[in-house]
């Protein structure tokens, strides 16, 4: 059906051609949060339809905890986590064989085990409220801003960000040169996938607009909360490890960096066209390209604010929403509050606030000498 489908679209559909199950995948953490939601939904209509869910956003813990209800009842028909399309195959030939019913039953003893042993792992945790624990970062004195609120860029030299793509996440993730190796690989990304990228940004370079909104905002640590120019923005903190959250990067009298950037609608739409087309080779390797084109951009205005902020090499870490450290993507509305992104007539947010169009990303850019990456469990936990 394609991406960022609805999830009464899906359900309708699978309703209409008598679907023996539903697949669905998630590459962004922020996408597979509609997954538990399409679960709740066939519930509520009283279908009784599988649910295989996988994609790099996800793991077995996740599949098991959404096999659970908001009531804590288990979604009967089941729902399936595979690790790949091969594994999802195997998954329906199982549900559509005279063996259904002891595949959906073992699965289903699985995930109870998996959501009782988690449930223990919880209750060992020390009971100390999260919100009287500190991390240990100390202040920091903010560094000088060039400019207060927001301005916008859409010049940005093209052949520069070309330059600027990162080959290797390309060529291996979303071109799929990740299942070679040694000089095997080497060889698909020198003679077949760099000319090939030579030749699609020939073709396809004046589709590409960037444009980027960004600015630096009076900003204030209170707890979990950061707020930004009065809007609030909570993070959620480790329980365990550092016990660190977004907000410890900032004192009481701070600065905050926020960045938006596209690479327009255009190429959103030869995508479309392509899929309709039935040129799906085609469409792959354009998808993959537009997506590193926009963290091409990204990392371009990333610089430039590490730039004009005067940061040393290595300071100045970028935190995109639907992440763990920040996964709330109801705050790119907040986002849209502080900076002029509907200047562009191509940007927008859907109704569960992804960013329109996809190839485009917002983070928020902390100077903190201490700050990290960091996942919000323990090691061996989901990241």
């Amino acid at each position: 059906l394609g991406k960022q489908v609805p999830i009464n679209q899906i359900v309708d559909k699978a309703v209409e051609v008598g679907a023996d199950a539903i697949g669905l995948s998630a590459l962004l953490v922020s996408t597979s949060k509609q997954m538990p939601l399409c679960v709740e939904e066939l519930h509520r209509r009283g279908l009784n339809i599988p649910v295989l869910v996988g994609g790099a956003a996800i793991n077995p813990r996740f599949g098991h905890r959404i096999l659970f209800l908001g009531n804590g009842q288990a979604y009967a028909p089941g729902v399936f986590y595979n690790k790949d399309a091969f594994e999802g195959l195997a998954s329906m030939d199982a549900l559509t064989s005279d063996d259904r019913s002891a595949f959906v039953e073992a699965r289903m003893e699985d995930a109870s085990a998996g959501i009782e042993d988690e449930t223990r792992r919880e209750k060992a945790r020390s009971a100390t409220s999260l919100r009287s624990i500190r991390s240990a970062v100390e202040p920091a004195s903010p560094p000088q801003t060039p400019f207060w609120g927001a301005t916008v860029l859409d010049n940005v030299d093209r052949d520069e960000l070309f330059g600027m793509i990162d080959r290797k996440t390309l060529f291996a993730l979303h071109w799929g040169g990740s299942k070679k190796h040694g000089a095997e690989r080497e060889q698909l990304f020198r003679e077949e996938f760099e000319p090939l990228l030579v030749s699609m940004w020939s073709e396809y370079a004046e589709l590409i607009a960037p444009w980027a909104a960004y600015g630096y905002f009076h900003a204030r640590g209170d707890g979990d909360c950061l707020e930004i120019d009065g809007r609030r923005f909570d993070f959620p903190r480790q329980a365990g490890n550092e016990h660190l959250c977004l907000s410890d990067y900032f004192g009481p009298d701070d600065v905050a960096a926020l960045q938006l950037v596209t690479v327009g609608g255009k190429i959103s739409r030869q995508i479309e066209d392509l899929q309709a087309a039935g040129e799906y080779s085609r469409m792959y390797f354009l998808h993959g390209l537009g997506v590193s084109t926009a963290e091409a951009m990204a990392e371009y205005v990333h610089r430039r604010i590490q730039r004009e902020l005067g940061l040393p090499a290595g300071r100045g870490k970028r935190y995109s929403w639907g992440y763990p450290a920040c996964p709330d993507l109801a705050q790119h509305g907040l986002v849209f509050d502080l900076l002029p992104a509907r200047q562009n007539p191509d940007v927008d947010l859907t109704e569960m606030y992804e960013l329109v169009p996809e190839q485009s990303t917002a983070a928020l850019v902390v100077h903190h000498p201490q700050a990290i990456y960091f996942a919000m469990h323990d090691a061996g936990r989901e990241a």
